[in-house]
């Protein structure tokens, strides 16, 4: 018997936009047609969705880029700042120590063979250390050298002086060319001395100068605990290898002043700041004198080393304090 070819309602109520083909078919034949179609156009649409998303990312990429700044402003990158003050104190202690019998290298700085006419050991650099740079241009340097020389003389002595010696450079950064042979020039002068804001004696036995004693003590020939000497959160550490054998404290100044007895029985947080000189013997028995600034706090009853100062105490230029 020939099926009826009407569909069911609910059928076509639910796959009513799918056009009178489906009408046409069989229940059992239009189910699977619809789930096909259905199937078709979901994998459609999935696809324009993956094209379409990278096309929006395309396209809000150039709408970002259009509205921002056409030059951003990009920080520029740390160039490697050069010039030649090592090398010229190389050229001089070459210069100065050249002879007619030794070159002392001079060709790496003096192209054009220039020689000494100096004797041998008439003249020997003990150190030599840049002081100034003038860059007149990007690629030229004016650099002046201080120099410890040992001098030649005619009593056969060496005694040491201090002088500088001017040199000029030429060159790029990574190679360079003397333009000149070193010149002697007037070294800085000596200013006036400073006066230090360390206005108060006091006694190197007294309990100040015990802890200075115990801690220069432990710092420099290593005998003694440090810890026991400075304050609880102090980063120091002894000299290694320690220098000397044994150490005597010469003077000693502060810059507080403390009634009688007072420094004896300070209170917890009192701070001292000291100028300590200590006499430092070697295990050959030679001496040295060595200024250490200090600043020293009361903690129970005892005073302990805080920090080494870099740099002792100054008073105003007025006089005052």
């Amino acid at each position: 018997m020939a099926h009826s070819a009407k569909p069911r309602a609910g059928a076509g109520q639910r796959n009513g936009g799918l056009g009178a083909a489906t009408r046409m078919l069989p229940d059992v034949v239009a189910e699977p047609a619809v789930r096909v179609v259905t199937g078709r156009v979901g994998r459609v649409l999935a696809w324009l969705v993956v094209i379409a998303s990278p096309l929006a990312t395309v396209g809000g990429l150039v709408l970002l880029r259009s509205a921002a700044p056409a030059n951003p402003a990009m920080p520029a990158a740390e160039g490697v700042h050069r010039d030649p003050r090592g090398w010229a104190e190389m050229y001089v202690r070459s210069w100065l120590s050249a002879s007619r019998g030794d070159p002392a290298g001079l060709g790496a700085f003096y192209p054009d063979g220039m020689r000494s006419e100096r004797e041998v050991g008439s003249q020997i650099p003990v150190a030599t250390a840049a002081v100034s740079v003038v860059s007149p241009s990007p690629d030229a340097w004016s650099v002046v050298v201080a120099a410890n020389l040992l001098t030649l003389q005619p009593d056969g002595s060496h005694p040491a002086k201090i002088t500088c010696e001017q040199v000029s450079f030429v060159g790029d950064g990574s190679s360079y060319a003397a333009t000149s042979l070193p010149t002697p020039v007037a070294c800085p002068s000596t200013s006036a001395p400073p006066v230090l804001a360390y206005g108060q004696s006091a006694a190197p036995a007294g309990p100040i100068g015990q802890s200075v004693t115990g801690f220069l003590t432990a710092y420099l020939v290593g005998q003694g605990q440090l810890d026991r000497y400075v304050s609880p959160g102090t980063s120091i550490v002894p000299v290694s290898p320690t220098p000397y054998a044994s150490i005597r404290l010469e003077d000693l100044r502060t810059r507080e002043t403390f009634e009688p007895g007072q420094a004896a029985r300070p209170l917890d947080g009192t701070q001292v700041r000291v100028l300590a000189r200590a006499r430092c013997f070697d295990a050959t028995g030679q001496n040295t004198l060595a200024d250490y600034p200090l600043t020293l706090t009361a903690r129970s009853g005892r005073w302990e080393l805080t920090r080494i100062d870099p740099v002792p105490l100054r008073e105003p230029s007025g006089g005052g304090r």
